[in-house]
């Protein structure tokens, strides 16, 4: 489980390819990689599904759907990522409610140690789909 992000200045080395190969190197036979990717800020769901397609792995991903009001409890709606090599691992994962697959958007390259694009990331949280 990935859940390094205790602001929104995140760690950008940790999504990487290179930080995911670790993390799969890892992992049990037929384990998953969950990331934890809120962000207020930054749109970063699209780069760890880019990172774990370059990585042959799929992406699902959930919104928490209860209604948050931040201005007045100052709690906002998690975005939950799972990867896995198959979509067999994931168990009953990808039939219950709001979990979806999340495929690789044409034009956001995966991150690696090399090259990152936290600008991109910003613009498309804040202005909608950018590539």
């Amino acid at each position: 489980m990935l859940d390094a992000f205790s602001s929104n200045a995140i760690p950008v080395h940790l999504l990487t390819r290179e930080a995911f190969a670790g993390y799969y190197s890892r992992l049990a036979p037929n384990g998953v990689i969950a990331v934890h990717v809120s962000n207020r800020h930054m749109e970063l769901a699209s780069i760890v599904s880019a990172v774990g397609a370059a990585e042959g792995l799929i992406a699902y991903v959930k919104l928490d759907d209860q209604v948050k009001q931040f201005s007045q409890d100052y709690r906002s709606n998690a975005q939950l990522m799972v990867l896995a090599k198959s979509v067999i691992d994931l168990g009953d994962l990808p039939s219950r409610r709001g979990w979806r697959r999340l495929e690789p958007v044409s034009g956001i390259a995966a991150w690696t140690d090399d090259y990152s694009d936290v600008l991109r990331a910003i613009l498309r949280k804040k202005l909608g789909s950018l590539n």
